[in-house]
């Protein structure tokens, strides 16, 4: 019967002209959870929520591309990322700005983060305190990378190796805001290539770090960071490495001084890996054969129940 009534309204709404119906399931199966779908293609300056016969319940147009993702928030806004023109960091992904709608699609809040040094890429993550965590690359020099330990040989053929930043951004519409708390992955690095270097260290005894010389391929983009998710509960962010096949888990109770350290915040870790799961090749603890994710493209927590 709820088949029967979804297609006949579809048909209805259809005819009548009083909806627009982009796609939608011929049949409703059993058990389809109730709700509705946003989705930004990425090749459209709109993005769209629907409903489960397909048919829009709201619009919203921007004057720029997806950077990748769209979040509606829970007081009916749309919160997306934006693809701004390229800058020396170029890689799949990239956005460099972030915007917020009202329902009626009036532009309410942009932030930009697109240099050639930082640029915002892949996800961002409402909090509930109204912040949003971005990921950002962070353009590091041949000499920046050779200082902190990396092997030569493993450097792409420009020198530049791209890290990864989360920063927390407090939005001041229309086009203020304010970066309140930092995270930096060069300040969590291992390596066991130069003695002399910050960071030596046997890699297997600090997986708490990540291996400056463990890349799948040379080239900049050695992380590529692109999920992210935080859990109010444990006040900790998650974050997803595809190039790696990992995620890992950090403290966001500590300050932006003690996320560049090893103490400091509720577990006393500063900003160092609290957990990460996927390939223990990665810090020497396994070998292939025991890798169990592969190019994940999302990764969140799963609510209690």
């Amino acid at each position: 019967m709820k088949n029967l009534i979804c297609v006949i309204a579809c048909l209805l709404l259809a005819y009548s002209g009083f909806t627009q119906k982009i796609a939608g399931p011929l049949v409703l199966a059993d058990g389809i959870a109730d709700g509705y779908t946003l989705f930004a293609p990425l090749n459209s300056k709109s993005t769209f929520l629907i409903d489960n016969c397909g048919r829009v319940v709201n619009k919203w147009v921007s004057n720029y591309y997806p950077g990748n993702t769209a979040y509606l928030l829970p007081n009916g806004n749309l919160l997306r990322t934006k693809r701004l023109p390229t800058t020396a960091i170029n890689g799949g992904g990239g956005g460099g700005g972030v915007e917020i709608f009202d329902w009626g699609s009036n532009l309410i809040w942009s932030y930009e983060l697109n240099t050639d040094l930082l640029r915002l890429h892949h996800d961002v993550k409402p909090l509930p305190n109204g912040n949003i965590l971005m990921i950002v690359w962070e353009a590091k020099t041949r000499e920046e990378a050779l200082a902190a330990g990396r092997n030569p040989d493993l450097l792409p053929a420009s020198g530049i190796v791209w890290s990864e930043q989360i920063i927390e951004v407090k939005p001041i519409p229309p086009n203020n805001s304010e970066i309140v708390w930092q995270w930096s992955l060069w300040d969590h690095l291992v390596q066991d290539f130069d003695q002399d270097k910050p960071g030596y260290g046997v890699v297997s005894d600090h997986p708490e770090l990540v291996d400056i010389n463990y890349v799948s391929s040379v080239n900049s983009d050695w992380i590529h960071a692109n999920a992210i998710d935080y859990n109010e509960e444990l006040d900790q962010i998650v974050i997803s490495s595809p190039f790696l096949n990992e995620f890992w888990i950090i403290d966001h109770s500590t300050t932006t001084a003690e996320a560049a350290t090893h103490a400091g915040g509720d577990a006393n870790r500063g900003g160092d890996l609290l957990y990460r799961w996927g390939n223990p090749l990665v810090y020497k603890r396994g070998l292939s054969e025991d890798q169990k994710i592969f190019g994940q493209h999302d990764v969140h927590w799963v609510k209690g129940g």
